[in-house]
C-alpha cells in the first residue's frame, strides 16, 4: 500500500451492500459492518458513517461525529473497523490520517477527541503515533481512555499540532 491514501467516502445507496458485506471476526473493539451502519443511523443528527477506501475498493467503515452540537467543543469519531482481508496493511493509520485531515479542513473544531479501550494496543499505538494524548478515563466506563489531539496551534490544553 506504499504511495497511497486512502479517502472517506459518505455511505450512500451505491455503496451501502459493499459496506455491510464487509466482515471482521473479531468484534471484540467495534462492532460489526451491519451494527455500524445501524448506529450512524440512529445518530444521524449528529454523525456520518463513512467507508475508508483504497481506489475503488471499500477496506472499512467509521463513524465520524461531523456535525457537533453548539456546546460540543471536540470532533470525535467511533466505531473505526478494518475489515479482515485488509488488516495490517496499514489501512486503520490512513484512516486516522484521513479522518485529521477532514476535520482540519471543515475547521469547526480545534481538537479530536477519541475514546478507545486500555486493552486495545494497536489502536492506541496508531493514536499515539499521530499525537494524540491521553487526558483522562472515561466518565460512562474506566476500561475506556479519553485521548485528544489539537488539529492547529491555538487549540486548548497545550496539545501538539499533527502536522497532518
Amino acid at each position: 500500500m506504499t504511495g497511497r491514501m486512502v479517502e472517506l467516502r459518505e455511505v450512500d445507496r451505491t455503496n451501502f451492500n459493499d459496506c455491510t458485506a464487509l466482515e471482521r471476526k473479531s468484534n471484540l473493539y467495534v462492532g460489526d459492518a451491519v451494527y455500524i451502519l445501524a448506529q450512524a443511523y440512529i445518530y444521524r443528527q449528529n454523525s456520518t458513517a463513512y467507508a475508508i477506501c483504497d481506489n475503488d475498493t471499500i477496506v472499512g467503515l467509521v463513524i465520524l461525529l461531523d456535525r457537533p452540537e453548539a456546546d460540543d467543543k471536540y470532533y470525535s469519531f467511533t466505531e473505526l473497523f478494518v475489515a479482515d482481508d485488509f488488516l495490517g496493511k496499514g489501512y486503520g493509520n490512513q484512516a486516522v490520517e484521513a479522518i485529521i485531515r477532514k476535520f482540519r479542513a471543515e475547521g469547526l473544531r480545534n481538537q479530536v477527541e477519541i475514546q478507545v479501550h486500555h486493552s486495545n494496543q494497536i489502536a492506541k499505538k496508531i493514536y499515539e503515533k499521530l499525537r494524540f494524548v491521553k487526558v483522562g478515563t472515561a466518565k460512562w466506563d474506566e476500561g475506556f481512555e479519553v485521548m485528544r489531539l489539537k488539529l492547529r496551534d491555538g487549540a486548548e490544553d497545550g496539545l501538539q499540532d499533527s502536522g497532518l
